[in-house]
């Protein structure tokens, strides 16, 4: 259900990011790069180790998926901090929680707020 709201709907259009990922793999590319680099650059915003293993988990990534992957996650992040850069931290970090925290619009909790959560 998550990869549903994280491949379709209108709430890509929310993502912090110029692109819409087109495969599982591309939406945990999405997901693991904004969400790092999130709890990484936004004061108070912290990864949930437990809900990105998830994410990565429905996405089905196999030994034979790695080596892509460290590339979508090389390039994404790329492409994330730029996005950064562009729109200025406090702006690209309301739009990352608003996509991935709590009440995210792409997947729910992989962000939080608040006391360290791993």
């Amino acid at each position: 259900m998550i990869w549903t709201l994280v491949l379709t709907g209108p709430a890509c259009a929310q993502v912090p990011a110029p692109a819409v990922p087109t495969t599982a793999l591309d939406g945990y590319a999405e997901a693991a790069a904004t969400t790092i680099i999130a709890e990484q650059s936004c004061p108070g915003i912290q990864v949930k180790a437990g809900q990105l293993t998830t994410l990565r988990l429905a996405a089905r990534v196999g030994a034979a998926q790695e080596a892509i992957l460290q590339e979508k996650l090389r390039t994404r992040a790329s492409q994330v901090r730029q996005q950064l850069a562009a729109d200025g931290r406090e702006a690209w970090c309301a739009q990352a929680l608003a996509a991935f925290g709590p009440q995210g619009s792409v997947a729910k909790g992989i962000l939080a707020t608040g006391a360290p959560i791993r």
